[in-house]
């Protein structure tokens, strides 16, 4: 029987061990972490109500995250919530059709000059500034990156921002989606097991890990982009192969869940010039008790003290939705995706893919080895939970054609 080593038990590794245990290929997963899941992480806050630490909004097109919940037997329940339709605060008094056709001009403009600086075309192409500070405010925090580093490829798709299609989680958390594959690989998932080294070695691939050495046919690499250059590949990666990795930007962002003393209604509220947004969902199973916070790109996460603790971002939030009823009696559940130790950040900033490709190169596989992961994945889903699994599912497909099956 073929012997697969999958480094890394997110959603990618995961995905890319079910797919290859299924067809027959015995598997072993290595993970770091005490737990499974990687960047999708559901917890409990204060009080009692689900929240979730990493990945969380499940909105249109996500038809391999549905198959896969719907063969888990997981359900996918509406957040009550659509994920880019949010109150501005203060309201600029945006009209929704102009903005749509200027976020179809600036895709059209994208298209014709994707390595153009996104705040130069963005101030060619959008006459009101209130739509350009809008459109610009969205890329940032979509792509955790500063809207200053960011050209015409990562806008090329920005009209989605504007979509109106409601958001969906999984019920009992999305990290459901991880645990359920992994209780169907049992022992084949080992946790806490760091992995150092890879190595090619006469056909066969060869695994330095804490607890020892391990040895197989074919190896999945399903480690977030910055890990890759912690882990000793011999011989080393291709020399272009290194260059898309350290040419990948990788965004930074953290979470605030901020308990309730009393029901709040789904409602969604975002300040664009300070570039956060809040939210609060009945999908926090406490009848929406619990009130979440997204914060991203390092700009912004200085000026709300991230590193310093829920303070001033609590204070933030208060200020921008004063009606909520934040608990004065609960504490602040903060997730920092800012230089987490088996991360390295929140997820990659990839733009227009190299030379029209469906999926950035970086993905390719090398002698025995595949690579997984949201930045592998097809072009319209990098950063997102189906993009991870989508590229799982490709890198098991890799490893078959690599041993022949």
């Amino acid at each position: 029987m073929a012997r697969c080593i999958v480094i890394g038990a997110g959603l990618a590794g995961l995905a890319a061990a079910d797919a290859l245990a299924r067809d027959g290929v015995e598997v072993e997963v290595l993970e770091a972490r005490d737990r499974v899941g990687g960047r999708v992480w559901s917890a409990r806050a204060d009080g009692g109500g689900l929240v979730e630490r990493g990945g969380e909004f499940i909105t249109g097109g996500y038809d391999a995250t549905e198959a896969l919940a719907a063969r888990l037997g997981l359900a996918l329940d509406g957040m009550g919530i659509r994920y880019p339709d949010r109150a501005l605060r203060p309201d600029p008094g945006i009209d929704r059709a102009a903005a749509l056709a200027a976020a179809r001009a600036v895709e059209a403009a994208a298209a014709a000059s994707p390595d153009e600086a996104a705040p130069a075309l963005l101030e060619r192409v959008v006459v009101d500034p209130a739509i350009r500070e809008l459109l610009a405010s969205r890329a940032q925090s979509s792509t955790s990156y500063p809207v200053e580093g960011l050209t015409g490829g990562h806008l090329a798709d920005v009209s989605h921002l504007l979509a109106d299609a409601e958001t969906r989680r999984v019920r009992g958390g999305n990290q459901g989606l991880a645990e359920g594959l992994a209780a169907g690989l049992g022992d084949a998932v080992r946790l806490g097991t760091p992995v150092r080294g890879v190595r090619r070695v006469g056909g066969r691939i060869e695994v330095d890990a804490d607890d020892g050495r391990h040895a197989a046919d074919a190896c999945v690499v399903a480690v977030p982009l910055p890990m890759l250059e912690r882990i000793a590949f011999e011989p080393g990666l291709p020399a272009a192969t290194r260059a898309w990795i350290a040419a990948i930007p990788f965004g930074r962002a953290a979470k605030l869940a901020l308990p309730l003393s009393a029901a709040v209604p789904p409602d969604a509220v975002m300040s664009v010039p300070e570039r956060f947004w809040a939210y609060v969902t009945p999908c926090d199973e406490v009848g929406g008790r619990v009130a979440g916070s997204w914060a991203a790109a390092e700009p912004v996460l200085a000026r709300l003290g991230v590193r310093d603790g829920p303070d001033r971002w609590t204070r933030a939030v208060r200020e921008l939705w004063p009606e909520l009823p934040l608990d004065p009696d609960a504490r602040p559940r903060l997730t920092r995706w800012i230089d987490a130790e088996w991360t390295g950040g929140s997820y990659s900033v990839i733009g227009a893919m190299p030379d029209g490709r469906d999926r950035h190169p970086v993905g390719d596989p090398i002698d025995g080895i595949a690579f997984a992961g949201e930045h592998t994945a097809p072009a319209a889903w990098t950063a997102t939970i189906e993009g991870a699994i989508l590229s799982g599912e490709r890198a098991a497909a890799d490893v078959r054609a690599m041993l022949g099956a």
